[in-house]
Protein backbone atom coordinates (compact mmCIF):
# COMPACT_ATOMS: atom_id res chain seq x y z
CA UNK A 1 0.00 0.00 0.00
CA UNK A 2 1.57 3.52 -1.00
CA UNK A 3 2.27 5.90 1.88
CA UNK A 4 -0.99 8.28 0.86
CA UNK A 5 -3.18 5.26 0.98
CA UNK A 6 -2.03 4.60 4.15
CA UNK A 7 -1.95 8.03 5.44
CA UNK A 8 -5.96 8.32 4.02
CA UNK A 9 -6.77 4.77 4.92
CA UNK A 10 -5.25 5.54 8.67
CA UNK A 11 -7.78 8.76 9.02
CA UNK A 12 -10.73 7.04 7.71
CA UNK A 13 -10.52 3.70 9.93
CA UNK A 14 -9.63 5.77 12.67
CA UNK A 15 -12.90 8.16 12.78
CA UNK A 16 -15.17 5.10 11.49
CA UNK A 17 -13.63 3.30 14.74
CA UNK A 18 -14.19 6.21 17.14
CA UNK A 19 -18.28 7.01 16.43
CA UNK A 20 -18.98 3.88 17.20
CA UNK A 21 -16.59 3.84 20.49
CA UNK A 22 -15.91 7.37 21.33
CA UNK A 23 -15.69 8.11 25.24
CA UNK A 24 -17.53 10.75 26.53
CA UNK A 25 -16.07 13.57 28.85
CA UNK A 26 -18.27 17.10 30.00
CA UNK A 27 -14.77 18.75 29.04
CA UNK A 28 -15.60 17.14 25.37
CA UNK A 29 -19.24 18.93 25.09
CA UNK A 30 -18.20 22.15 25.23
CA UNK A 31 -16.15 24.81 23.43
CA UNK A 32 -15.77 26.95 25.69
CA UNK A 33 -12.38 27.91 25.80
CA UNK A 34 -11.56 28.53 29.55
CA UNK A 35 -13.86 25.06 30.68
CA UNK A 36 -11.36 23.44 28.32
CA UNK A 37 -8.03 25.38 29.33
CA UNK A 38 -9.05 23.82 33.08
CA UNK A 39 -9.79 20.84 31.75
CA UNK A 40 -6.23 20.03 29.99
CA UNK A 41 -4.59 21.33 33.25
CA UNK A 42 -6.34 19.13 35.69
CA UNK A 43 -5.94 16.17 33.42
CA UNK A 44 -2.26 16.40 33.85
CA UNK A 45 -0.92 13.39 35.41
CA UNK A 46 -4.56 12.47 36.27
CA UNK A 47 -6.70 10.15 35.13
CA UNK A 48 -9.80 11.05 33.31
CA UNK A 49 -12.32 9.52 35.97
CA UNK A 50 -10.78 11.30 38.54
CA UNK A 51 -11.04 14.77 37.01
CA UNK A 52 -14.34 13.93 36.19
CA UNK A 53 -15.05 13.39 39.43
CA UNK A 54 -14.61 17.70 39.88
CA UNK A 55 -14.68 19.21 36.97
CA UNK A 56 -17.92 20.55 37.24
CA UNK A 57 -18.29 21.55 40.88
CA UNK A 58 -14.96 23.11 39.66
CA UNK A 59 -16.62 25.11 37.01
CA UNK A 60 -19.56 25.91 39.22
CA UNK A 61 -17.30 27.56 41.81
CA UNK A 62 -15.08 29.38 39.43
CA UNK A 63 -16.87 29.97 35.78
CA UNK A 64 -14.47 32.25 35.07
CA UNK A 65 -10.54 33.44 35.29
CA UNK A 66 -11.85 36.69 37.85
CA UNK A 67 -13.51 34.66 40.16
CA UNK A 68 -10.56 32.24 39.84
CA UNK A 69 -8.14 34.94 40.03
CA UNK A 70 -9.65 36.05 43.61
CA UNK A 71 -10.49 32.48 45.21
CA UNK A 72 -9.34 31.44 48.42
CA UNK A 73 -5.78 29.13 47.09
CA UNK A 74 -6.94 26.75 49.92
CA UNK A 75 -10.89 26.31 49.09
CA UNK A 76 -9.36 25.44 45.79
CA UNK A 77 -6.85 22.44 47.37
CA UNK A 78 -9.87 21.32 49.03
CA UNK A 79 -11.73 20.95 46.10
CA UNK A 80 -9.02 19.09 43.58
CA UNK A 81 -7.50 17.04 46.64
CA UNK A 82 -8.94 13.54 45.14
CA UNK A 83 -6.93 14.43 42.25
CA UNK A 84 -3.38 14.70 44.19
CA UNK A 85 -0.42 17.72 44.37
CA UNK A 86 -3.45 19.14 45.08
CA UNK A 87 -1.91 22.43 46.57
CA UNK A 88 0.20 22.81 43.32
CA UNK A 89 -2.72 22.63 41.52
CA UNK A 90 -4.35 25.18 43.47
CA UNK A 91 -1.37 27.92 43.33
CA UNK A 92 -0.80 26.91 39.80
CA UNK A 93 -4.79 27.91 38.88
CA UNK A 94 -5.05 30.80 40.85
CA UNK A 95 -2.29 32.38 39.02
CA UNK A 96 -3.72 30.98 35.85
CA UNK A 97 -6.97 32.95 36.65
CA UNK A 98 -4.51 36.13 37.62
CA UNK A 99 -2.64 35.92 34.27
CA UNK A 100 -5.85 35.63 32.09
CA UNK A 101 -7.17 38.54 33.92
CA UNK A 102 -4.64 40.96 34.10
CA UNK A 103 -3.34 40.49 30.56
CA UNK A 104 -5.64 38.94 28.29
CA UNK A 105 -9.23 40.88 29.81
CA UNK A 106 -10.75 37.59 31.45
CA UNK A 107 -10.56 35.89 27.87
CA UNK A 108 -8.53 32.96 27.08
CA UNK A 109 -6.45 33.81 24.02
CA UNK A 110 -6.68 32.31 20.64
CA UNK A 111 -2.91 32.39 19.57
CA UNK A 112 -0.34 29.67 20.19
CA UNK A 113 2.16 32.20 21.04
CA UNK A 114 0.10 33.36 23.93
CA UNK A 115 -1.11 30.57 24.77
CA UNK A 116 1.83 29.09 25.97
CA UNK A 117 2.55 32.67 28.07
CA UNK A 118 0.37 31.23 30.39
CA UNK A 119 0.87 29.62 33.48
CA UNK A 120 0.83 26.22 33.48
CA UNK A 121 0.49 25.35 29.96
CA UNK A 122 2.96 23.94 27.13
CA UNK A 123 2.44 23.26 23.77
CA UNK A 124 -0.13 20.30 24.38
CA UNK A 125 -2.15 22.28 26.33
CA UNK A 126 -2.10 24.78 24.00
CA UNK A 127 -3.03 22.25 20.66
CA UNK A 128 -5.82 21.21 22.71
CA UNK A 129 -7.39 24.50 22.90
CA UNK A 130 -6.95 25.89 19.86
CA UNK A 131 -8.14 22.90 18.19
CA UNK A 132 -11.15 22.12 20.42
CA UNK A 133 -11.98 25.62 21.46
CA UNK A 134 -10.99 27.44 18.11
CA UNK A 135 -11.58 24.25 15.83
CA UNK A 136 -7.61 25.31 14.50
CA UNK A 137 -5.53 22.49 12.73
CA UNK A 138 -3.39 21.40 15.24
CA UNK A 139 -1.64 17.86 16.58
CA UNK A 140 -1.61 16.44 19.98
CA UNK A 141 1.56 14.19 21.21
CA UNK A 142 1.01 12.49 24.55
CA UNK A 143 2.08 9.08 25.56
CA UNK A 144 -1.13 7.36 23.89
CA UNK A 145 -0.62 9.10 20.28
CA UNK A 146 3.02 8.47 20.36
CA UNK A 147 2.70 4.96 21.26
CA UNK A 148 -0.11 4.39 18.04
CA UNK A 149 1.86 6.22 15.80
CA UNK A 150 5.02 4.19 16.82
CA UNK A 151 3.28 0.91 16.02
CA UNK A 152 1.16 1.89 13.08
CA UNK A 153 3.89 3.58 11.17
CA UNK A 154 7.29 2.59 12.61
CA UNK A 155 8.46 5.71 13.19
CA UNK A 156 10.15 5.73 16.12
CA UNK A 157 11.54 9.06 18.31
CA UNK A 158 14.83 8.98 19.31
CA UNK A 159 14.36 11.34 22.47
CA UNK A 160 13.95 10.33 25.94
CA UNK A 161 10.50 12.07 26.41
CA UNK A 162 9.42 10.65 22.66
CA UNK A 163 6.03 13.21 23.76
CA UNK A 164 8.31 16.27 23.34
CA UNK A 165 9.45 15.51 20.13
CA UNK A 166 8.91 18.04 17.46
CA UNK A 167 9.80 15.77 14.88
CA UNK A 168 6.73 13.11 15.84
CA UNK A 169 4.30 16.41 16.33
CA UNK A 170 4.77 17.10 12.66
CA UNK A 171 4.63 13.53 11.27
CA UNK A 172 0.95 13.91 13.75
CA UNK A 173 0.33 17.40 11.36
CA UNK A 174 0.70 15.60 8.01
CA UNK A 175 -2.07 12.94 9.15
CA UNK A 176 -4.49 15.32 10.27
CA UNK A 177 -7.53 15.89 8.47
CA UNK A 178 -8.00 19.43 7.56
CA UNK A 179 -11.25 21.09 9.22
CA UNK A 180 -11.66 17.74 11.57
CA UNK A 181 -8.98 17.95 14.59
CA UNK A 182 -11.11 17.91 17.39
CA UNK A 183 -12.50 14.52 16.06
CA UNK A 184 -9.16 13.13 15.22
CA UNK A 185 -7.45 14.40 18.20
CA UNK A 186 -10.29 12.74 20.49
CA UNK A 187 -10.01 9.73 17.83
CA UNK A 188 -6.14 8.99 18.43
CA UNK A 189 -6.43 9.48 22.12
CA UNK A 190 -9.48 6.78 22.55
CA UNK A 191 -8.16 4.53 19.89
CA UNK A 192 -4.31 4.56 22.31
CA UNK A 193 -6.22 4.38 25.36
CA UNK A 194 -8.78 1.35 24.24
CA UNK A 195 -7.40 -0.36 21.40
CA UNK A 196 -3.17 0.05 20.97
CA UNK A 197 -2.84 -0.37 24.75
CA UNK A 198 0.75 -0.40 26.22
CA UNK A 199 0.17 -3.50 27.73
CA UNK A 200 -1.78 -6.87 25.81
CA UNK A 201 -2.66 -4.47 22.77
CA UNK A 202 -6.08 -5.51 21.07
CA UNK A 203 -4.27 -6.27 17.53
CA UNK A 204 -6.99 -8.87 16.29
CA UNK A 205 -9.20 -6.54 16.65
CA UNK A 206 -7.64 -3.77 15.30
CA UNK A 207 -8.89 -1.99 12.03
CA UNK A 208 -5.33 -0.56 11.22
CA UNK A 209 -4.00 -4.60 11.31
CA UNK A 210 -3.49 -4.53 7.63
CA UNK A 211 -0.98 -1.90 7.36
CA UNK A 212 0.69 -1.67 10.79
CA UNK A 213 3.99 -1.86 11.37
CA UNK A 214 3.89 -3.60 14.94
CA UNK A 215 1.23 -6.04 13.70
CA UNK A 216 3.17 -7.46 11.16
CA UNK A 217 6.32 -7.67 13.48
CA UNK A 218 4.72 -9.78 16.25
CA UNK A 219 2.08 -11.81 13.80
CA UNK A 220 4.33 -12.81 11.09
CA UNK A 221 2.69 -14.63 8.00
Amino acid sequence: MENDSILDCFQQRLLAWWKKNKRDFPWRRTKDAYAILIAEILLRKTTAGQVERVYEDFLRRYPNPQLLASADTTEICNLLSPLGMHNTRAQLLKKLGSVLESDFGGKVPSEKKDLIRLPGVGVYAANAVLSFSYSKDEPLLDTNVVRVIERVFGVKSKKRRPHTDEGLLDFVRTILPKGRSAKFNWAILDFGAVVCTARRPKCMACPMSSFCVYFRAHNPT
